[in-house]
Order: structure tokens, then C-alpha cells, then sequence
């Protein structure tokens, strides 16, 4: 089982952060991010929902939301999980090409990895509850499931074997590189502008993956 990290949004899989720039409709409303939808829903009081809505960033909102003279609904702590995975079905809902880079993650388990947050993130060090990642993976079971299984390239499979020795070219090393290289075949758009930032081709496998010679990593 692997794990797949993401936090910024400018960094690999970051589309999967409620601060990614993806408007949502929900509630005949269109939010600019998922976090501006989640922040607005911890109040009663349509001033500071409409305070958190027009908030220029999602940075912003979340500081709104975090203010404790506004009006929070009392039951906030119970509504949360199901307010978030409202936010992220509306989010995969309404943009494919996101669904298809979550849908293509496979059986890895999601982690939001930030020392920020120990509820929805794993709290930096692992000891965090990782709802978010949780329910990113729910979302992900709703979605129809990607048509190739989820293969970590053979570099990290199997690191310590060079690409020429003899066995990836027979038995069980063979098995592994063809699942790995039918795997990536299958990615195309976002799904495989992520993988590949993602999974950095290093040098020694260069001249032995599809496509290293644009995307090749340490």
C-alpha cells in the first residue's frame, strides 16, 4: 500500500486541498473554493456567511471561520463530516478532470500532510486523524473505478535493483514492470500530470520508463 501526500496546491495532487481553486455550485450558491463553502457553514447568521463567501482567498476564509465572535452553530462539531463530504462530492461532481486524478489514485491511501491540523490532516507526523484523506477516499469509492489498478513505478516497488539487471525481465519482476507500464499508460490529463510530478523518473531509469526524457527526477 502506498501513500500519497498532499497539502499545497501548487505541489502534487494539491488539487485535493479544499484551498485548490475549484468553484463549487451547492445550495444554488457557487463558492470559489470547497473551503469557502465548509467555513460558511459553521455560522447561523447570514452576515458572516456572506462574509466568508466574498473572502478573496480561501486563506481568508478559513480566518474568518476561525473567528470566534461569529455566529457558530452550537452542533458545528457534529455536522462537520458531513458538510466536508458534501464540499468534495460537489467538488469531484462538477469538475472530471479532478474526479479522473482521484479516481486513478487507486487503492492508496490519501494522507493531508501538515503539522496544522490534526483533525482533517495527520497532524505532521502521522498522529493526526486525516479525516479529509478519509473522505477524499470515500468520494473515490463513489466514483467509477479506474480501469487499470494503481502501480507504484518499479523504482520504488523494487529500489534496490538496477533497470538493467535481468530481473525485471523475467517471473516476477517482468510481472511487476508490465502492471507498472500498463498502469501508466492509462493516465492521461491531470491524472498524469500528477503521478508524474508525483513519482519522479530518477536517473538511472531514464532511458527505461515512458516519457523520462521530459519529466525525469533526481
Amino acid at each position: 500500500m502506498v501513500d500519497i501526500f498532499f497539502y499545497e496546491t501548487d505541489k502534487p495532487y494539491g488539487c485535493f486541498s479544499n484551498f485548490s481553486r475549484h468553484s463549487v455550485l451547492i445550495e444554488g450558491r457557487v463558492w470559489s473554493t470547497t473551503e469557502h463553502f465548509f467555513q460558511a457553514a459553521k455560522f447561523s447568521d447570514a452576515a458572516d456567511v456572506d462574509a466568508v463567501a466574498d473572502a478573496r482567498t480561501p486563506f481568508l476564509a478559513a480566518q474568518l471561520g476561525r473567528e470566534r465572535h461569529r455566529s457558530f452553530r452550537p452542533e458545528w462539531n457534529v455536522l462537520r463530516d458531513g458538510v466536508m463530504l458534501k464540499a468534495l462530492r460537489a467538488k469531484f461532481e462538477q469538475h472530471p478532470a479532478l474526479a479522473a486524478a482521484l479516481a486513478s489514485t487507486g487503492s492508496a491511501t490519501l494522507v493531508e500532510h501538515t503539522k496544522n491540523d490534526r483533525y482533517w490532516a495527520d497532524g505532521g507526523d502521522g498522529s493526526g486523524r486525516n479525516r479529509l484523506g478519509e473522505l477524499l477516499e470515500q468520494v473515490r469509492a463513489e466514483l467509477a473505478p479506474w480501469p487499470v489498478p494503481f502501480q507504484v513505478p518499479p523504482w520504488l516497488a523494487h529500489p534496490d535493483i538496477e533497470p538493467s539487471d535481468m530481473f525485471w525481465r523475467m517471473g516476477r519482476g517482468e510481472d511487476v514492470l508490465s502492471r507498472a507500464q500498463r498502469f501508466h499508460t492509462s493516465l492521461a490529463g491531470e491524472a498524469k500530470l500528477h503521478f508524474d510530478a508525483y513519482f519522479p523518473v530518477p536517473v538511472m531509469w531514464q532511458l527505461a520508463w515512458p516519457d523520462s526524457e521530459v519529466r525525469s527526477g533526481a
